[in-house]
């Protein structure tokens, strides 16, 4: 009797041990085999597109490269940001007209055979401009030049520096001589000589030259 309850015990205590070894497979049932290769998380239809992603090398430190995945959206970014190419309608007008002095000095020469050089705040211009374009009819009438608001007005005024010999203003041309500033004018004025220095050097190319300011004409 006490041989079969040793016994009984003994299997009891083997189906113990046997469930501690394998827990959560029954007692008695054929263990399950594990598969020896994984299957992968991510469906095929993801791994695919995970591999079509595109790549780019970047340099590290100047000696190496590494294969990284493309940034779209700052490629994308950077193309909206990058300058316009030559030629487009963009680049087109963002173009400033950056005229060479001595070529803008010709093409001021062209406007009248009569030029005043001024500044706008110049007292002295004020006052030459006041009696050529208020005390005198002129045909073709002066054509002004404010130095301090033109683009290239500092470089214009060392080109009338050499080629006349006045840097200061207002500076008074005539068929690309200089007649002098505010003092001279107003001096030829005073003594009526005015009216036929403008006339010699003018030539042919001044029409009419006369006292009294220009009146418009009724409509």
């Amino acid at each position: 009797m006490k041989a079969k309850e040793d016994a009984k015990h003994a299997r009891t205590k083997e189906k113990i041990q046997e469930a501690m070894a394998h827990p959560g497979v029954k007692v008695g049932s054929k263990p399950v085999d594990k598969p020896d290769i994984e299957r992968p998380v991510v469906p095929a239809a993801k791994e695919k597109e995970k591999q079509e992603v595109e790549i780019e090398e970047i340099p590290i430190a100047g000696r190496t490269k590494m294969t990284v995945p493309k940034n779209k959206e700052k490629n994308e970014q950077d193309i909206s940001n990058s300058p316009p190419s030559p030629g487009s309608d963009a680049s087109k007008e963002q173009v400033v007209d950056h005229q060479d002095p001595k070529t803008e000095m010709n093409t001021i020469l062209k406007k009248s055979p009569i030029i005043i050089f001024s500044k706008s705040y110049c007292p002295y211009s004020m006052k030459a401009k006041s009696i050529l374009l208020d005390g005198y009819t002129i045909s073709p009438k002066p054509y002004v030049v404010e130095l301090d608001l033109h683009p290239t007005g500092q470089d214009l005024q060392k080109i009338l520096e050499q080629t006349t010999g006045r840097r200061t203003v207002p500076n008074i041309l005539v068929n690309g001589k200089s007649i002098g500033g505010g003092d001279d004018i107003a001096a030829m004025d005073q003594s009526d000589d005015l009216a036929s220095k403008l006339r010699s050097l003018g030539g042919k190319w001044i029409v009419d030259v006369s006292r009294g300011p220009v009146r418009e004409q009724p409509l």
